[in-house]
């Protein structure tokens, strides 16, 4: 009986921080999202090396990179329009290793869509420019059901049901640089 007490206390503790926003010192950064809040550990600053995003104490992601995080620039949607409750966003993450593409192409960054719009978090398929090295995401256009990224090489994505296509490659644009 008090074990379950002490259990009960220890939830409403857990759940009284995270309500509250304390961004744990083992985080590099904190996010709020509509489902709670979000967690960022650099995998630079980890032993095993592998970047996690927590949300509400609890891992939903780890990969093999150095840094993982939302892309600053606006890269999210919100069903309030306000940078609070964020429900649908663009994570990047630096491989710790860079992977090759093709012969001569190595990746060293990617993204996925990180949507929180449902009962659950979805997590999105890996996504990059079609240039890989050092593009940055030109814009976005969120709605509640699809969005589509563009980078600033020209190729775009479409994001949909927890996937994400690549729509143009950017080559025919002349964008590429």
């Amino acid at each position: 009986m008090i074990s379950r007490a002490v259990a009960v206390l220890l939830m409403l503790v857990t759940t009284a921080s995270y309500a509250f926003g304390k961004c744990p010192a083992s985080a590099t950064k904190c996010d709020y999202t509509r489902l709670g809040t979000l967690e960022y550990i650099w995998g630079q600053e980890i032993k095993d090396k592998q970047s996690r995003i927590l949300l509400n104490g609890i891992e939903i992601f780890k990969n093999d990179s150095s840094q993982i995080g939302w892309d600053q620039d606006g890269w999210f949607y919100s069903d309030d329009k306000g940078m609070g409750d964020m429900s649908k966003f663009v994570v990047y993450y630096d491989l710790n290793e860079p992977r090759q593409i093709t012969k001569d192409l190595y990746l060293y960054r990617a993204y996925r869509i990180f949507d929180f719009s449902g009962e659950e978090v979805v997590i999105s398929n890996e996504f990059y420019p079609h240039e890989v090295w050092n593009i940055d995401i030109d814009w976005a256009s969120w709605g509640k059901k699809n969005a589509v990224i563009a980078f600033k090489d020209g190729s775009r994505f479409k994001y949909e049901s927890g996937h994400v296509t690549m729509i143009d490659d950017g080559s025919e644009t002349g964008e590429s640089e």
